[in-house]
């Protein structure tokens, strides 16, 4: 096998194998990001990531189930001749694993896309929706898993015995051309269903355009998903109609199927990286916008670009020396603190005032004769003014 040159018509092993392994390390880094996103910037790992995770994990399992199934012959023209018998029991079990392997990948990543839009599920409808999908989904994935792993139900050993590799109808088995056929229909239709289901709620967000064209742009890179799921169905048609030909176009199911599985990880994780790319971008953004001057006026704020210092030295005279001058204030208080400072000043002047009048009287009434002069007669100390006396002639002499 090491022998075979890559992209040869003849055998596709070398293809198949390099490529699955190639996708599946670009699946864990893309996974391994997404998991940094979740730690490092939102705070913890939930529920749709560990379900992610064991969906990786299972991916990898499938890689080193594909490398069984090739070198057992599966992408080869004409497998190896006079190929032992437990050879060929190994063949029957890596596509037996192989199926199962496929169909609960494929599940979790489903269940972990829509268990990620019960984040956000705000609306009752849309929750309920979501809801429905993931209960769709379990049962679909639990049943397939089911009739794969019983395919045989008379004889279930019947399944992963080398005889199955020549006839099915012996051990009465299943047809898993009808159950395939039926398992692709239903991957491209939930596919295309969960790709739709958030898009109404993205519409109605209320935010800025771009933002939200750019959030349902992330969204939408699931549907290359779909795309990926009709071309394994291509693979499909192509292996079930190959008579003796299935050994060689079942590599082609097996590429079309790791194309598919890590196409639907690293779509699955894409809306999870957008805070570490929105955080990219804002670096960039900073680190490549002009410098300039920024000048507040209130709560908003103004940019005006600086000219260059030659500019400002040729339109200055020789002896000017504004460049050393500090600019004028521009900054002026919120009309509520203009209105405290105001009222504070209010008070003090009232202060002032009422303490100016004091000691106005206290130096009127010191300015008056000693009560007991030897001039003035004891009566005329304590006397009371006359009922003569108006109110304005009492303010005059100081008695009120």
């Amino acid at each position: 096998m090491g022998a075979v040159k890559m992209f040869t018509p003849y055998d596709l092993r070398p293809t198949i194998e390099i490529t699955a392994f190639v996708l599946t390390g670009v699946s864990t880094m893309v996974v391994a990001v997404r998991c940094y996103c979740r730690v490092w910037i939102v705070g913890r790992l939930k529920l749709y990531d560990y379900i992610m995770l064991v969906a990786l994990l299972c991916t990898w399992g499938l890689c080193a189930c594909n490398h069984y199934q090739l070198m057992f012959g599966s992408g080869a023209q004409s497998g190896p001749k006079g190929m032992p018998k437990n050879l060929l029991f190994g063949s029957a079990v890596s596509w037996y694993v192989y199926h199962i392997g496929y169909s609960a990948v494929m599940g979790m990543i489903k269940l972990s896309i829509l268990v990620f839009y019960l984040s956000f599920a705000t609306h009752r409808m849309f929750r309920i929706l979501v809801h429905i999908s993931i209960t769709f989904v379990a049962a679909v994935s639990t049943l397939m898993i089911f009739i794969l792993a019983f395919q045989c139900p008379k004889k279930p050993s019947y399944a992963f015995s080398p005889a199955i590799l020549k006839d099915r109808g012996a051990g009465h088995c299943f047809d898993l051309r009808i159950v395939f056929y039926w398992q692709a229909g239903f991957s491209i239709g939930s596919d295309l269903v969960i790709l739709v289901l958030p898009m109404p709620l993205l519409v109605s967000l209320r935010m800025n355009t771009m933002k939200r064209i750019s959030l349902m742009a992330v969204f939408s890179i699931g549907l290359l998903v779909p795309i990926a799921s009709g071309v394994r169905l291509w693979g499909l048609i192509l292996w079930a109609n190959s008579g003796k030909l299935a050994r060689y176009y079942g590599g082609y199911l097996i590429f079309w199927s790791q194309v598919e599985i890590n196409t639907a990880i690293i779509c699955a994780s894409a809306p999870s990286l957008q805070p570490l790319v929105t955080r990219v971008f804002d670096k960039l953004a900073r680190f490549q916008s002009p410098r300039g001057a920024y000048y507040y006026y209130g709560d908003g704020s103004n940019s005006i670009s600086e000219p260059s210092v030659a500019e400002m030295i040729r339109s200055l005279p020789r002896d000017s020396i504004s460049l050393l001058e500090p600019p004028d204030r521009v900054y002026y208080p919120s009309k509520t603190q203009v209105q405290e400072e105001f009222q504070t000043q209010v008070v003090i002047v009232k202060r002032s005032l009422e303490e100016e009048d004091i000691r106005s009287r206290v130096r009127a009434f010191s300015n008056q004769s000693p009560v007991h002069s030897h001039s003035t007669p004891p009566s005329s100390a304590f006397s009371t003014p006359s009922s003569s006396t108006g109110p304005s002639n009492m303010l005059r002499s100081g008695w009120i």
